[in-house]
């Protein structure tokens, strides 16, 4: 008998995270955003015929982790990431399978969505133009794969769903070009420029593609793809590469699943690797004073705050739902 209850347990437990948000429970109790405010992604996974797709929410954090509010998204039904804070301090995010890019002002109100394009954008970074730098999520002809249940939209009037490029467009939205930016496509071949850094006064951009083993590299002067940066494929320490942004004087922190490493992003030498316990860690970001990474982990919801200077974990939490957490940015004031 108490196989069978904790059995129907499980199974009700099952059944209630596959249903639908509850809209009356989906009221936004997010506060403007204060300085040292951790901003995470955690889109609420209620979609049980698309693994992929859910209620878009952010979830709110004081500097220590502490809960303060979340907030529902408009526009998205899709798991929601790459978050980073502009100059003017708004926060972007994306939904990429949507395609939505996701503006919230510091007052923590989201901004009319605005369509930059029918591409897949994953990322964004500025230039000190103020050009918008976007990455392409995704690349090549597949539109599934057999271990998920989500499908991929072919970009309109043709056979692929990305050419895994990189685009900027002005602040006002305007496409201005194009990068043709080679990405390797990480483990499952259809992972493109999943996130993106400037550097060396905005001629250089670095980037990854999501579970791949390379850091690569694109001259965006004379546009043209350079040497990757750093190649873990014989690196027993760094499985794969997930999410990278960089610390406030431009060294690089990237996630490895394992935990995350800080890289050089002139050389691509590591400069120190910090495993964390379990597999799955994928979001990270700095803090505004480059003294601390925050990062999740997709599988548990876990979310820590570690100290770069000794490794030490000095506040944690959990977003309450699994393979949800996507993306992690801290307002810098």
């Amino acid at each position: 008998m108490i196989r069978l209850t904790r059995a129907l347990a499980a199974s009700l437990l099952l059944f209630a995270a596959s249903l639908p948000a509850d809209p009356a429970k989906c009221v936004s109790t997010v506060k403007p955003f204060a300085k040292g405010d951790i901003l995470v992604a955690a889109t609420i996974m209620d979609n049980p015929t698309d693994d992929h797709g859910g209620t878009g929410r952010l979830i709110q954090y004081d500097e220590n982790l502490q809960l303060k509010g979340e907030l529902y998204l408009k526009g998205t039904r899709h798991k929601v990431g790459g978050l980073t804070f502009a100059p003017d301090r708004t926060l972007w995010a994306f939904s990429q399978l949507t395609p939505t890019v996701v503006e919230i002002a510091p007052t923590g109100v989201q901004k009319p969505v605005r369509t930059f394009s029918d591409r897949m954008y994953s990322s964004v970074t500025f230039g000190q133009d103020g050009s918008l730098y976007f990455g392409e999520h995704m690349m090549g002809t597949q539109t599934g794969h057999p271990s998920v249940t989500t499908k991929f939209r072919l970009l309109p009037g043709r056979d692929v769903i990305g050419d895994g490029h990189i685009f900027r467009h002005s602040p006002d939205g305007k496409l201005l070009q194009e990068y043709a930016t080679i990405a390797n496509g990480g483990m499952f071949g259809f992972l493109a420029v999943t996130s993106t850094v400037l550097a060396d006064n905005d001629t250089r951009m670095i980037f990854v593609s999501e579970t791949g083993k390379r850091v690569m590299q694109y001259d965006l002067k004379t546009q043209k793809q350079l040497p990757d940066l750093a190649n873990f494929e014989n690196n027993p320490d760094v499985p794969m590469v997930l999410v990278m942004n960089a610390t406030p004087d431009g060294r690089l922190l990237i996630s490895t699943a394992k935990g995350f490493l800080l890289m050089d992003p002139k050389t691509g030498a590591v400069l120190r690797n910090y495993p964390l316990e379990g597999m799955g860690w994928a979001a990270v970001n700095s803090s505004p004073d480059g003294q601390f990474a925050v990062i999740g982990n997709f599988f548990s919801g876990d979310i820590v705050k570690v100290r770069l200077a000794d490794g030490a974990i000095v506040a944690r939490n959990n977003v309450g739902q699994k393979e949800s957490l996507s993306g992690i940015a801290q307002f810098p004031g």
